[in-house]
């Protein structure tokens, strides 16, 4: 690891001399190209900054005029774009690709979305994304098998899986991030890239399709114009913590371009967590000519960490640190649990004005998923993927009323091929005999459309409707423990999903809205899902059923004072065949069956209070009530396969509870802090509602520094930061699986620790 370390670094300062000798040539370029007066720079400078205010004022909680934030001079505010929401892609609008906004946009309407403020991730060690994203009402977020990765969960949605992301769809800057089978992963966005997250809550298969059943997470990294040259990040502090990362960006007339690498390690707070991890995002945004814009990203992100196992509830009692196991079967050291993953995006944006009123915007881009992981079996599963996507979107009028039309299409393909060995348990991960080889393919193809008509002032009725036809084939060879070929089962399969919605939004006044919206989201099976059996080895369940689920809200958003926003949405969410994955404790393999219905319902608060200059008091709630209605729940065990109704019990792995206070103080000497406080209670983790997540309460916090320099001066600017999480060092279990029945309660391994006590510091320095 150490020298994968110092290579990657070395390849860092390479790549950064060699940028910023390819920034001065342009910047050369530009400059012969076309030489701007020293006071047509200044008004485009006083020009960005007033827009950028505005882009800020339009936040969800921000003020409409007084209290506003204390000035980030390194940090524009997010441009918040309807175009990102009105199509199946949140793509960089035309807009958001010039080197100034044209126009400040509106939010969609009847779309329940919240969004991370840039301060975020200024003030803070950026350690992963749950550190920002746990301030959304709505959206949990909980610690997986990897250092940046979580699973996500809104609305109940997401949780049902037992690693990555599922049940959601994922973009960053417009790219899609979620692979064709679904899964979405954490590891690849590095939080200290970012200048803000959007997340749209809800059913949104009409607009983003396969998958969405719980909404879309939107990343959105920083622009050259903010870095405007070079930046470090330092920082180290409990665990073996350490992250070293380095930005270059520059703005040159219609080029806006941005380099992040990053490099972070840790010994671990659980024993046998150890990691180490590399990131590099790159990003080439250039506006040809008032109507045309292209837009360049690549991402590669590689990781290597150890993996331990999910403890009991008398091992989390004990020591919560502890590796996990309860047998050689699940004994993490033994079985040297490992995951050495690589994740490849490189794609492109092209966006073109057809005329005033019309744009077409063409997406592709080519994502390769390469994983080796080592548990209780060791697989090896390569997934090469293609996406593309062509939107059409036209603002004109239907009579007098003002009328949004959209209307796109998509195509994406994922091979997959993988193969599974037994695992040796001689604590070196020692591939036995082969078990199983799997060759799959995913294939989706459909269209969407979608219209906002403004029918009366003030008054929005939107509709849309998506459409998919998927096309799965998968062919699995499964050996005996001898080696032998035991079976051969193969499956086509081919699902056809519609997903309608319509909403009816009224704005009375600036900084209100009010809304009803009903939306629906599908997800087809993925193909893990179809090649492993009930006892979560290697084997084939291809009876697995697509799940869709219908999502009815009602929401609120009001700035009841130029200093105070309130937001409120409740809603009920119905699932068919929703897909359950559990894991089995005895085998450490997990599994899935569908629940044939089940019911979720649930209220999101928020609050966002600036009472003065510098002051920010926020805090979100959110409640989920979710259960069964009709479930048979099947799992294996030595070869059996065991039934069991689950009618009336509760949905496992769904907090019901959470809460999030942030008070913070920015003084305009550069000073500033806040501490946080964040409740989460307790919630089933079976099916049959025996066993539990222990509730806790965790205390925050920080103490930061920004110095900006004289413009002669070599270093313009600096952040440090403090910060001291769980400050009473409270044990809890910061996340758990559903856990199958086919063990008893005692044995069911269940929880991965949480941090104790950690303090880290950093710095920033620009260049």
């Amino acid at each position: 690891m150490v020298c994968q370390r110092l290579s990657v670094l070395t390849g860092v300062i390479i790549v950064t001399a060699g940028l910023s000798f390819w920034g001065v040539s342009l910047h050369v370029w530009a400059q012969e190209a076309d030489v701007p007066s020293p006071r047509e720079k200044q008004l485009r400078q006083d020009l960005k900054r007033i827009l950028d205010e505005l882009d800020q004022l339009k936040q969800p909680g921000a003020p409409a005029s007084g209290g506003a934030p204390p000035e980030q001079p390194s940090a524009a505010a997010p441009v918040r774009q309807m175009s990102e929401l009105e199509g199946g892609t949140p793509e960089v609008s035309l807009q958001d690709m010039s080197i100034v906004s044209q126009r400040v946009q509106m939010r969609p309407a009847g779309v329940s979305i919240s969004a991370t403020e840039p301060t975020e991730y200024q003030s803070q060690p950026t350690r992963h994304m749950r550190e920002s994203l746990e301030s959304l009402p709505g959206v949990i977020i909980r610690q997986a098998n990897g250092p940046r990765d979580f699973s996500i969960s809104i609305r109940g949605s997401g949780v049902k899986t037992t690693f990555a992301v599922r049940e959601l769809k994922m973009y960053e800057d417009g790219f899609i991030q979620t692979q064709s089978d679904g899964l979405s992963r954490l590891d690849i966005h590095d939080p200290w890239f970012m200048r803000s997250v959007e997340v749209t809550k809800g059913a949104s298969s009409s607009l983003y399709d396969n998958y969405a059943l719980g909404g879309m997470i939107h990343f959105k990294t920083r622009r050259g114009s903010d870095i405007n040259g070079v930046e470090t990040f330092l920082s180290g502090g409990s665990f073996g913590y350490q992250k070293q990362a380095v930005a270059v960006g520059k703005q040159y007339q219609n080029l806006d371009v941005s380099l992040f690498v990053s490099n972070v390690a840790e010994q671990g707070y659980i024993r046998h967590s150890d990691y180490d991890t590399q990131t590099i995002n790159f990003n080439f945004r250039f506006k040809i000519d008032d109507k045309q814009n292209f837009y360049f990203k690549a991402i590669n992100n590689w990781l290597d960490t150890n993996v331990p196992t999910r403890l009991t509830l008398s091992q989390f009692r004990d020591d919560p640190r502890y590796a996990g196991g309860t047998s050689t079967s699940n004994d993490a050291k033994r079985l040297a649990q490992r995951r050495l993953d690589r994740r490849t995006i490189i794609g492109g944006l092209y966006e073109r004005e057809l005329d005033a009123n019309t744009t077409l915007t063409i997406e592709a881009d080519y994502d390769l998923k390469d994983i080796n992981q080592t548990f209780t079996q060791i697989t090896d599963n390569i997934n090469p993927n293609y996406k593309h996507y062509t939107d059409l979107r036209h603002n004109g009028r239907l009579g007098d009323m003002p009328l949004k039309s959209y209307v796109g299409f998509f195509v994406n393909n994922m091979e997959q091929e993988g193969q599974s060995f037994a695992n040796g348990g001689d604590y070196q991960g020692t591939r036995g005999v082969l078990r199983q080889r799997t060759r799959g393919t995913i294939r989706n193809v459909g269209g969407r459309v979608r219209e906002e008509l403004e029918f009366v002032p003030k008054w929005t009725l939107a509709g849309g409707l998506g459409f998919e036809q998927s096309q799965l084939s998968i062919q699995a060879i499964d050996y005996s423990s001898a080696g032998a070929v035991s079976t051969r089962a193969s499956a086509d399969r081919t699902f056809y999903n519609w997903a309608p919605e319509l909403s009816l939004s009224w704005k009375p006044a600036e900084g209100y809205r009010h809304w009803i919206r009903g939306s629906t989201g599908y997800g087809i099976p993925q193909l893990s899902n179809l090649t492993t059996g009930l006892d979560g080895l290697a084997g084939t369940n291809f009876a697995l059923k697509p799940q869709r689920n219908l999502n009815v809200e009602i929401g609120t958003e009001s700035q009841v004072h130029k200093t105070l926003t309130l937001s409120a949405t409740g809603y009920y969410v119905f699932f068919k065949n929703e897909i359950i994955s559990q894991v089995n404790s005895s085998s450490g393999g997990s599994f899935s069956v569908n629940a044939d219905s089940s019911q979720y319902r649930g209220v999101e608060l928020a609050y966002n209070w600036r009472p003065a200059a510098g002051w920010r008091f926020s805090g979100a709630y959110t409640h989920v009530d979710a259960k069964y209605i009709n479930f048979t729940d099947k799992y294996g065990s030595t070869g059996a396969v065991t039934t069991a109704v689950r009618d009336g019990k509760e949905v496992p792995n769904v907090a019901r509870d959470v809460i999030n206070f942030k008070e913070e103080y920015d003084h305009p000497s550069g000073w500033g802090g806040w501490f946080e406080t964040s409740y989460h209670g307790s919630y089933f983790l079976n099916n049959n509602n025996t066993v539990r997540m222990p509730e806790y309460w965790l205390l925050n916090l920080n103490l930061h520094k920004n110095m900006e320099f004289a413009s002669s001066s070599y270093i313009r600017s600096a952040k440090f930061y403090l910060q001291l999480d769980n400050v009473a060092d409270t044990k809890y279990a910061a996340s758990g699986n559903i856990i199958a029945d086919s063990t008893a309660d005692a044995s069911k391994t269940l929880f991965f620790a949480g941090y104790g006590r950690a303090l880290y510091g950093g710095v920033t320095l620009g260049f």
